[in-house]
């Protein structure tokens, strides 16, 4: 989860950047000197992680800071700062994401492109769509849209620019654990029947058989998968290990599943038991042992054991990121830490 704020007119927008429906697992920049954005007075500043503002309100959008540097927007530009204040990449891009590895990704107009820490290109390529860096290698697509006789197409390059896959797949997400997800088109002569999902290799070579309807990256060892009417979670092999009845059901994240049945969300357990019965309004992924989820009260967090240790008071919240929360109560927003405490709060 990756907090990204920006001034649109008179509103404030959070928007909360968590991949392909949480498809993609790629963790952001965990470095000690992390910055957190915070606004007063249409402004953007920025605080450390005990509370203490380093970097006074000045910026139109901000994001949380990785790998040192923290993405920022002066009028419709994005560019960034590291956590002195001082500009590393002037503000150029229609938009960006936060450095992975020591690589960005940026968008110029409608098109992506990998950034260094320099603001140098990885390569002169441009990309219609492409995801982050993850084990050295991104997925990305350089055909615009659909043409006749023609999908669009995913490969992967390496950090170098080059492609290391050719882009044959339908949908490639990025590897986890030297595998990845990938969609590809199922042929009888040369008429297209439909489209299947396995897992890859970094070198291509199918793991997994392209046998099932759906599937999402592994997450701590299974990724969820579906075939026909079997859905759940299958191992590197394509067996599945645990199969499942819930409505939705999203990859394991601390060892926690989320799960919904008639519209209420739980969690169940590697084992495929439920530790927190679908008895909440909405929920989030467990992050730093806590998970955010939603009653008639309002917002609140519990502990992987379903035990509420902050309290649903919340109008609204994220879940946790690098040890803190963005929340409101009363109309005032700010960061909590993992007990509830506000470390940081806007001034009545």
């Amino acid at each position: 989860m990756h907090l990204l704020w920006y001034r649109r007119d008179r509103f404030f927008v959070c928007v909360l950047l968590t991949g392909l429906l949480s498809a993609v697992n790629i963790v952001y920049g965990q470095d000690a000197e992390t910055i957190f954005p915070i606004i007063e007075n249409g402004r953007f500043g920025f605080i450390d992680a005990a509370g203490d503002r380093i970097i006074e309100p000045k910026y139109d959008g901000a994001q949380m800071s990785s790998e040192g540097l923290a993405a920022v927007r002066l009028g419709y530009a994005w560019g960034f700062i590291d956590t002195q204040d001082s500009v590393r990449i002037k503000p150029q891009y229609t938009s960006v994401f936060p450095f992975v590895n020591g690589v960005a990704r940026v968008q110029s107009g409608q098109y992506w492109s990998f950034i260094d820490k320099t603001g140098t290109p990885i390569t002169d390529r441009y990309f219609t769509a492409a995801l982050d860096f993850s084990e050295g290698l991104a997925s990305v697509r350089e055909r615009p849209g659909t043409v006749v006789g023609l999908e669009p197409k995913w490969g992967y390059i390496n950090m170098a620019g080059q492609t290391v896959l050719p882009e044959e797949y339908v949908r490639a997400l990025p590897f986890s654990d030297g595998l990845a997800a990938v969609e590809v088109v199922r042929k009888v002569l040369v008429v297209r029947v439909n489209t299947r999902w396995g897992l890859i290799d970094t070198t291509g070579t199918w793991v997994v058989e392209p046998i099932f309807n759906a599937m999402r990256n592994p997450t701590e060892g299974l990724a969820l998968a579906r075939r026909g009417r079997q859905h759940g979670f299958i191992d590197s092999t394509g067996t599945f290990v645990l199969t499942l009845q819930y409505e939705q059901i999203f990859p394991f994240k601390e060892n926690r599943a989320r799960v919904s049945e008639d519209g209420l969300w739980g969690f169940i357990d590697r084992t495929g038991e439920a530790v927190v019965s679908p008895s909440y309004l909405g929920a989030g992924d467990f992050s730093g042992g806590r998970a955010l989820v939603l009653t008639s009260d309002g917002y609140g967090f519990i502990d992987p054991q379903g035990v509420m240790v902050i309290p649903p008071r919340y109008e609204r919240a994220s879940s946790f990121d690098r040890g803190l929360a963005w929340v409101t109560l009363e109309g005032r927003s700010g960061y909590i830490d993992t007990t509830g405490i506000f470390i940081w709060r806007e001034e009545e």
